[in-house]
């Protein structure tokens, strides 16, 4: 081989390896680095929703029900006993109450297969990194209709990934600002026959999140995993007392073309908190293309630090440039991949 050919062939091979390297870099980020923002929203939204709670108390004559414990930690939705349904008086939520886009609006937990998280006002991408969000077109669980909640099953937590192991008869118990409320998982004809906890859809089957006359919870998220191609969904039922309805003036409708677990809710109007019907491809969960160019913008910075590392390196001692120079390129490095995973479909 000439030296032209080897030279060629070796810096095709690093150039590879250096791919390879940012390939796995990328997947860390998603699985571990995802994960970590989530958990560290997740702190943040418990700490919120508690003061919420305690908010409540305070401002309201109707108390609420004395097993919500506010101001405990997440553990308290299943260690609080229980107290006859035919007791409890649920407050009625104003106006003024109800979460806006992004902020905790309560808790839910899934002993079975082992869900404790703190819950958002809409299914917004960015509300669905902190953890699960409510679909602001449906009433708040508890509840009577059809409440619903989307969640990842991949990245951010992945708060959902074990729906499919659910079966009939599963526990799931949900916390509002309006009291503590239990359903149990509905069965659904499976493939082979028998009864299972979960049905797929695609995602264009609005229909699941339609008011179908009872008081349910709709659970929705991506399937299969690490694919926005389909939706897994779980329905249960509502055995708690039902609460009032919140009086929101008013109604938000579902409309027919929104593919599910897309784009929510949209621009808040000032006064009643309307939600616009508008919709964006750039607003679903689908690819991003809005973020492209600082993606780029990242890579070239990421890549300028590397060579000026290089280069630098060349001229003078290796290694003591090689770790000065690593705080700045991994920042670089997580900024863009934070960019590129917002440019790719939710998962």
């Amino acid at each position: 081989m000439s030296p032209i050919a080897a030279r060629l062939v070796g810096g095709l091979g690093r150039v590879l390896v250096t791919l390879g390297v940012l390939v796995l870099l990328f997947a860390a980020f998603e699985y571990w680095g995802t994960s970590l923002a989530e958990a560290q929203a997740q702190d943040s939204l418990d700490a919120e929703f508690d003061a919420r709670l305690r908010s409540l108390e305070q401002d309201r004559s109707t108390s609420f029900d004395p097993t919500l414990s506010t101001g405990a930690d997440k553990t308290s939705i299943s260690e609080a006993p229980t107290r006859p349904t035919s007791a409890i008086s649920y407050p009625i939520l104003d106006l003024a109450d109800i979460p806006k886009p992004g902020e905790a609006a309560g808790r839910i937990l899934i002993p079975s297969i082992g869900v404790d998280k703190t819950w958002v006002q809409g299914v917004e991408r960015d509300d669905l990194r902190q953890g699960p969000g409510h679909y602001p077109q449906s009433p708040f669980p508890g509840q009577p209709g059809n409440a619903a909640i989307a969640g990842h099953r991949t990245t951010y937590g992945a708060p959902f990934i074990d729906l499919d192991k659910l079966v009939p008869g599963d526990e799931i118990v949900v916390e509002t600002l309006q009291g503590r409320f239990t359903y149990i998982v509905e069965g659904h004809d499976g493939a082979d026959g028998t009864s299972t906890g979960h049905f797929i859809v695609p995602p264009t089957a609005t229909w699941v999140l339609d008011d179908h006359g009872d008081s349910r919870l709709t659970l929705t998220a991506c399937h299969p995993k690490r694919s926005a191609a389909q939706r897994i969904i779980v329905t249960a039922t509502l055995i708690s007392t039902p609460a009032p309805v919140t009086p929101v003036p008013i109604a938000v409708q579902q409309p027919d073309s929104v593919e599910l677990d897309n784009k929510v809710g949209a621009d808040e109007n000032e006064d009643v908190g309307e939600i616009s019907q508008s919709e964006d491809f750039e607003d679903t969960l689908g690819w991003q293309p809005k973020h492209a160019g600082q993606t780029a913008l990242w890579a070239g910075a990421t890549a300028l630090v590397a060579l000026a590392a290089w280069l630098l390196g060349r001229r003078w001692r290796r290694w003591p440039i090689y770790v000065i120079a690593a705080a700045p390129l991994l920042g670089c490095l997580f900024v863009c991949f934070t960019h590129l995973d917002k440019m790719l479909p939710a998962v």
